[in-house]
Formats: C-alpha cells, sequence, structure tokens
C-alpha cells in the first residue's frame, strides 16, 4: 500500500502511472484535481499543511492501512530574495513542504510502528543543498526534510522502518515546465549532463528503497552531477 501526497502535480501524476501498475495507491491532492484513470488509486483532498485535515484523511482510510509506504511528494515553491520575501508566502512554503512532510510522517508512523515494517520516501531537492538565489523558503524547507528524515529514521530503526530522502534535481516533468525555454536552457548548461532527467530514475529509486532493507536515514542525490 502506497500512500502518496502531492499525486496530482507532475511528477505525481507519472509516478501514480508507473507504480500503481503493481501497487495499491492511495493519493493525495490539495488544488489540482486528479486525471489519472488508474483504477489501483483512491484520490482524496488533503490540505498536509493542516494537522486536522491530515488526521481525517488517515481515519478515512485507516482500515486499507497495511504494510504502508509514505512518499511525501507535496511541494511549492514561491520565489523571492530573502529580504523581499514575505512573511505570508514563507509560512505558506514552509507549512506545505516541511511541516506538510512532518504531520503526515506522524500521522502513519504509529500503524508502521505497532505492524512492525515500514517505508518512508521523503522527497527533497538539490536546491535545499546548494542555495539558489531566489529560493530562500524553498531552500529551507528542502533543506529541513534532510534533517527530519534523518532524526525520524534513528527514531524508528529497531521498528523495522526505514525513513530516506531523494534530493531531486531538474527532471523532465512536473515544476520545470512552467520555465521559459532559455531559462531551461541556462538551467541544463550548468548541470554536467546537460540534460535534464528522466521521471524514471525517481520511480527505480522508490522501488529500491521500497524493497531495501538496510538502507535508512540516507539521502539519494538524483541531479545529473550538481554537486
Amino acid at each position: 500500500m502506497i500512500i502518496m501526497t502531492g499525486a496530482c502535480g507532475g511528477l505525481g501524476s507519472y509516478l501514480v502511472e508507473c507504480l500503481g501498475r503493481d501497487f495499491e495507491i492511495i493519493g493525495t491532492f490539495h488544488t489540482r484535481k486528479p486525471t489519472a484513470t488508474n483504477r489501483a488509486v483512491g484520490f482524496h483532498q488533503v490540505d498536509v499543511s493542516d494537522a486536522g485535515s491530515v488526521e481525517r484523511f488517515v481515519g478515512a482510510v485507516a482500515e486499507k492501512l497495511q504494510r504502508i509506504v509514505l512518499i511525501n511528494l507535496a511541494g511549492i515553491s514561491l520565489d523571492g530574495m530573502g529580504h523581499k520575501l514575505s512573511e505570508a508566502k514563507w509560512d505558506l512554503v514552509l507549512n506545505t513542504n516541511l511541516k506538510g512532510t512532518f504531520l503526515m510522517c506522524r500521522a502513519i508512523l504509529p500503524f508502521m510502528r505497532e505492524q512492525g515494517w515500514g517505508r518512508i520516501i521523503n522527497v527533497s531537492s538539490v536546491v535545499g543543498q546548494m542555495g539558489v538565489p531566489g529560493s530562500v523558503a524553498y531552500s529551507a524547507s528542502k533543506s529541513g526534510i534532510l534533517g527530519l528524515t534523518r532524526t525520524l529514521a534513528a527514531e524508528v530503526v529497531m521498528k523495522n522502518v526505514t525513513v530516506n530522502a531523494l534530493a531531486l534535481g531538474y527532471f523532465d516533468v512536473g515544476m520545470i515546465n512552467v520555465l521559459t525555454p532559455e531559462l531551461q536552457d541556462q538551467i541544463k548548461a550548468r548541470i554536467p549532463m546537460k540534460r535534464f532527467g528522466d521521471p524514471r530514475n525517481v520511480e527505480q529509486a522508490i522501488r529500491f528503497l521500497i524493497e531495501c532493507d538496510y538502507v535508512t536515514g540516507s539521502v539519494i542525490n538524483m541531479n545529473g552531477g550538481l554537486l
């Protein structure tokens, strides 16, 4: 059973289609409504930044939660330099990306601990490792996810629950498509491989982390050599 937040975004939709061939998936969305037709998917509208919304969601699906894989993919990015970014934008990004990941982990971990098995895969970003001007809130949120991942992994290591993170670079799906072709070319020029990633790599990493029981507290960097 996979629970995937942000399942209706560009990367989320791709992963739902691929992973849905082999796993039952419960996907969450907030504003972007589902378009996937995969019958293995049950979609729920959830505001991951709101504890009450998360708790209601988990209560609604509790009877189905067995051998759980939680993929925390939900996230937003609002650009702004540190000396100009509004507090409202900062709060929105941090609450969605970092607090939302925490709330979902907090809600699902009791099931994993009781069952003696679980996989948590948190999606971070190369932006949280590099320091990209104009991304102060997004960078802080994604960097925070790495600390959250390592700490949770240490807390549940004896419960047969692994907690890992994927630090993604730039892929041919999702947020990259809102950029102009000129800006995309500039980004590609900075990537040692000179191209965006194939999202199939993300799917393969997720499948590896689901099967592997000796990797926890780790960050898998997937960025074409940016670091």
